[in-house]
């Protein structure tokens, strides 16, 4: 077998036995990812399905392991490199863009996030429908970015509107009780830190 062939053959079985490690032992499958991207540059490496995915992969890690930062790196790789493989509606961009937001969330860059929570909530609503229940928690989280953002008021009129909806389109399902927890908690945030608004 050529090199080329063996090596990426050896890539392909790394990434698979890293799927299956992920959920038990994170750090293993953190380093098979890492040995499956070696010599992959996330900033200038061309779209290519296996890094994509791979890619996808170690970003979700590093996001359950507490490194948001490393997390982007691959997680704004996989986003260019799926939407280039896939186009802007498939599901592998989809997940890509929303593991994409999360690592900007999670590394504290909540303007960046907001852009692509809103990004995500456009294409999910194209995809699904703006009643899904996807394109509803995209805008949940959005709301939230914006809260973070310190827009109380948008913030809190977004996740109003969009718990109304997920009441209405989705009765009885638990993330409208966790939206619900959020909105409290934004009240709860405003009252402690003295805001004044005119919708209070």
């Amino acid at each position: 077998m050529p090199l080329a062939d063996r090596l990426n053959t050896e890539r392909v079985q790394r990434v698979a036995t890293a799927r299956h490690l992920a959920p038990n032992d994170p750090l293993r499958a953190r380093q098979l990812l890492h040995d499956s991207l070696t010599g992959v540059d996330p900033a200038t490496a061309p779209a290519h399905p296996l890094h994509a995915e791979a890619a996808i992969l170690l970003a979700e890690l590093q996001l359950r392991l507490g490194h948001p930062a490393d997390a982007l790196t691959w997680a704004t790789y996989a986003q260019h490199s799926t939407a280039h493989l896939h186009g802007p509606t498939h599901r592998r961009t989809l997940h890509a863009l929303h593991l994409h937001a999360a690592a900007h969330r999670r590394a504290g860059h909540h303007q960046r996030a907001y852009h692509l929570y809103r990004k995500l909530a456009d294409q999910l609503t194209r995809v699904e429908g703006p009643h899904a229940r996807r394109t509803l928690a995209a805008h949940a989280t959005t709301a939230l970015v914006l809260h973070a953002l310190g827009h109380c008021q948008a913030a809190r009129a977004l996740l109003a509107d969009t718990i109304t909806t997920h009441q209405r389109e989705h009765p009885g399902h638990s993330a409208t009780a966790r939206m619900t927890q959020h909105l409290s908690r934004m009240w709860h945030d405003c009252a402690t830190k003295g805001h004044h608004h005119q919708d209070a």
